[in-house]
């Protein structure tokens, strides 16, 4: 999909740099909302899209790779609090820019609706470890939210690879991240591999609950993908432990838009 689509964005969108970009709003401090439709329906959304949004471009590129690696506590503290609903919950990971070559460890809190994210960069090599600079900085945050001075040990559960494309609204008051060509592949429990093939997740970032690209997708008749983790859902994809019924319409919807690739 991935040169079909820089072909589209290019000829459809006007451009934003990344310092551009990280120039305008954050975003750390958000209320994000997915959407999963089909690649199909996506290349339609689109064209909706391209009159308020500008188009993510670095190096001549719109569309780049995305490699995560999702950290728990040995017991799956994190995976169980979203399982739960629990209204206080996290989320840590160590992510590669593949097309920059840049790492970032990111720190994850979800408070209700509105999530807070912080982050910072460390070396490549250290992707797939939890070395000691980042167990300090996740202690550090950790008691800052669940005043706890023993913070349990975290080490890799999940990896995905995958294909983003970001928009940002004109008046910088939305950003949208497009993932395809998902990957997911389970790092503790026999190494087991998906391909998310057919599926384009959509979430959108912002700081109001009215915005543009909620509009687009009422129009389309596209529903907000509720109890919608994708650390949650690659784990029922690649190792199902204790799942809970509050997912089950968002992995029928999945299921659905797989069977029609």
């Amino acid at each position: 999909m991935s040169d079909n689509l820089n072909n589209q964005l290019k000829g459809e969108f006007s451009s934003i740099s990344l310092s551009e970009l990280n120039a305008s709003a954050s975003f750390l401090n958000r209320i994000d909302t997915k959407f999963l439709v089909t690649e199909k329906k996506f290349n339609k959304i689109l064209k909706d899209l391209k009159k308020d949004f500008y188009v993510l471009e670095i190096n001549w590129k719109n569309t780049f790779e995305y490699d995560s690696i999702y950290m728990d506590t040995e017991d799956y503290m994190f995976y169980l609090q979203h399982q739960a609903k629990e209204k206080s919950r996290t989320k840590i990971r160590t992510r590669l820019y593949v097309d920059s070559w840049l790492s970032f460890f990111e720190y994850k809190q979800k408070e209700k609706k509105v999530t807070r994210k912080f982050r910072y960069e460390f070396p490549n090599n250290e992707h797939w470890k939890m070395t000691k600079w980042k167990t300090r900085f996740y202690e550090w945050i950790h008691m800052s939210f669940y005043w706890s001075s023993n913070p349990p040990k975290l080490s890799p559960s999940l990896k995905t690879h995958y294909n983003r494309l970001t928009l940002c609204s004109k008046d910088n008051s939305e950003r949208l991240t497009v993932d395809f060509n998902i990957e997911v592949e389970n790092l503790r429990k026999d190494w087991k591999k998906y391909k998310m093939e057919n599926l384009v997740i959509i979430e959108s970032k912002t700081t109001s609950k009215n915005c543009l690209s909620h509009e687009v997708m009422e129009k389309a008749w596209i529903e907000k993908a509720s109890h919608c983790s994708k650390y949650c859902l690659w784990m029922y994809y690649t190792w199902v432990k204790n799942f809970s019924w509050i997912f089950k319409k968002t992995i029928k919807k999945i299921n659905k838009i797989w069977s029609k690739k």
